[in-house]
């Protein structure tokens, strides 16, 4: 009796399950449906690799047989023709294996955190990377994310502070969240309004899984709307409590659109391994593209894939969402100061399960007029140090303000309602 295309599709994932090294039988939530493939197929939060060896394969297949076929599936398409092709060339490779060991080894489907409002929670724990020593800190990252592309003379541009990054200064810049993702070189970067979309938008997707996402999987996938992303990226009201005018989504989509490919093919982030020294790129975060119907409550998927390199993560501000959407300077400052407040032993200290901030003053470095323009201007192409140093001081002052930090002489503190 001829086998179904299904039953065909659980013999070939228990074959892949076995090829990988998988113990005993394939388990019953690992054989994949055609839809699901089909879904790796079209989208680009993960599986690429994977995806580039099926169209390879598929390719091969295709020229291999005449014969057609009328299924709503591609996944099925290419299962029927690999079937009809390989009657001919019985050593033709299956398209569908890469996918099936894709989908296999895919990420773990988890929940993203909400407030009791029902929306995104804005005070959520961002990755912490590890990249060099610093004396003896670790926890650090100096390099900004691998963005690079041609000049006008067709020749590679690096952006600023790329190559070797910055191996003294004392303020953590960590890329996914300082650099101003999206923003071209020579175009001014750092000014008064509102952080870049993109940028936003990798933070707050970085930080929307659970915690524990830190310390147990590291590769989890999980389900938010449109609505979710056009909330934190013009929150309800402003910083001065005024109600802000919801946008549309005609006049949103096309920014958040680019914003979704850059943060697909742009943020990658260069990691050091520390047993060999060498460096390699990883993205952090890749978004599904697979888009139907565009309006508030369309679902977006986002991969999360966090690399071994990450040790936990760190609380961030309240109002951060409020911020970035004011501030370009005042979002980076709060970023970086949740990494210098947040060094366990230091700024930090153990008391039973929980981490109480310091409240001495010698656990908080005074800020040297580098360090504020760090903190603040990290990519900044305006050559002026005077200028940056007064317009830096005067986004910590405002933030002071605010109640998001207090400032001792130069030393920069955490608020006294701070956890």
């Amino acid at each position: 009796m001829e086998r179904t295309p299904e039953e065909s599709l659980k013999l070939l994932a228990e074959s892949v399950w076995k090829a990988y090294g998988g113990e005993g039988g394939c388990p019953s939530d690992k054989y994949p449906e055609f839809r699901q493939l089909d879904d790796l197929i079209s989208t680009t939060a993960w599986g690429t690799e994977a995806r580039d060896e099926f169209f390879s394969r598929w390719s091969i297949v295709e020229k291999a047989t005449t014969r057609r076929f009328e299924v709503n599936s591609f996944a099925e398409l290419a299962h029927l023709t690999w079937e009809e092709a390989d009657k001919v060339a019985p050593d033709i490779k299956h398209p569908l294996a890469p996918l099936i060991r894709a989908w296999q080894s895919g990420p773990k489907e988890v929940q993203p955190v909400r407030d009791t409002d029902g929306n995104l929670r804005s005070d959520t724990i961002a990755p912490r990377i590890a990249m060099r020593e610093s004396g003896g800190r670790t926890d650090r990252l100096y390099l900004p994310p691998a963005h690079i592309e041609l000049d006008g003379t067709g020749r590679q541009t690096v952006f600023p502070g790329f190559g070797d990054g910055n191996r003294t200064g004392r303020v953590p810049v960590l890329p996914v969240e300082l650099y101003d993702l999206g923003v071209k070189a020579g175009e001014r970067r750092g000014g008064r309004g509102a952080a870049p979309i993109p940028a936003r938008m990798l933070v707050k997707l970085a930080a929307a899984p659970s915690t524990s996402v830190r310390h147990g999987e590291r590769f989890v996938t999980y389900s938010i709307t449109l609505r979710d992303i056009r909330d934190a990226l013009y929150p309800p009201e402003f910083l001065d409590g005024r109600p802000r005018k919801p946008e549309t989504v005609s006049r949103i989509w096309p920014r958040i659109r680019e914003a979704i490919r850059i943060i697909n093919h742009e943020a990658r982030i260069p990691l050091l391994d520390p047993e060999t020294g060498y460096g390699y790129y990883h993205n952090l975060l890749r978004i599904n593209e697979n888009f139907g119907r565009i309006d508030l409550d369309m679902p977006i998927g986002v991969v999360l894939d966090i690399p071994p390199q990450v040790k936990g993560g760190v609380q961030l501000p309240k109002r951060l969402d409020q911020w970035g959407a004011e501030s370009a300077p005042a979002y980076r400052v709060l970023i970086g100061l949740s990494f210098l407040w947040h060094e366990p032993g230091r700024t930090h200290a153990p008391i039973g399960k929980r981490w109480i901030r310091k409240k001495g003053l010698d656990a908080y470095d005074p800020m040297t007029d580098e360090d504020v323009i760090s903190l603040a201007y990290p990519s900044s192409v305006t050559a002026n140090r005077r200028l940056l140093v007064r317009r830096a001081w005067s986004a910590l002052e405002n933030l002071e303000e605010h109640g998001e930090l207090r400032i001792d002489a130069r030393r920069i503190l955490p608020p006294t309602d701070a956890p």
